[in-house]
């Protein structure tokens, strides 16, 4: 009811700060810019050229920018830790912050203290640095977090899809081509001086 108008907001002006501008978070800032009419801003290693309405901003002042902070990087040792004290200090302290990358990409701690210092607005997470989330972890104690077990982006489809493209990968290797999805690039010449008639 009208109750709660008081503490509900619009997404439309508001601000998100995308960490990680792959498939996922350039899906995010899309869907951000033209289906909520969110601002949007991002980090990312490459700074590749900047998808249409994203604008690059340091991971600090993305921080203290965002009211919605998604990180959709991968786990690497200059991501582990990336949301530390000091970079949830300089939130915004209505700011959410989502997580579905790799749970260590948060320092747990922080973000267990931010929550309880109501310092930011909450967070909702789908990735754990310890996975399955112990059931007495602080985590569930809050009621500004929201939680799923690494399965927010799971679907009937998105199952169907990842079948289909491993699929399609594993023809494309047996047709000695590099597959689309290659994850260790720098493998191929040694593997083609190896098997010459492989690839």
């Amino acid at each position: 009811g009208r109750e709660h108008a008081n503490s509900n907001i619009e997404l439309a002006g508001k601000t998100i700060g995308i960490v990680g501008l792959g498939a996922v978070g350039q899906a995010v800032g899309h869907i951000a810019a033209h289906g909520f009419d969110l601002k949007v801003v991002a980090t990312t290693r490459s700074m590749q050229p900047a998808p249409d309405k994203v604008g690059f901003l340091s991971i600090d002042a993305l921080v203290e920018q965002s009211d919605i902070i998604v990180l959709c990087c991968p786990l690497t040792p200059e991501t582990r830790g990336l949301i530390n004290r000091e970079r949830i200090a300089r939130m915004k302290p209505h700011a959410l912050l989502i997580n579905v990358s790799r749970g260590p990409v948060i320092d747990d701690d922080a973000l267990i203290e931010a929550l309880q210092k109501r310092r930011i607005g909450g967070a909702a997470l789908d990735v754990f640095a310890t996975q399955p989330l112990p059931s007495n972890h602080p985590y569930f104690g809050f009621d500004n977090v929201i939680i799923t077990p690494h399965m927010a982006g799971i679907t009937e489809e998105s199952m169907m899809r990842m079948g289909v493209g491993a699929a399609g990968e594993a023809l494309l290797v047996l047709a000695h081509k590099l597959p689309v999805n290659l994850r260790n690039p720098e493998v191929v010449d040694h593997y083609r001086r190896r098997f010459p008639a492989n690839l």
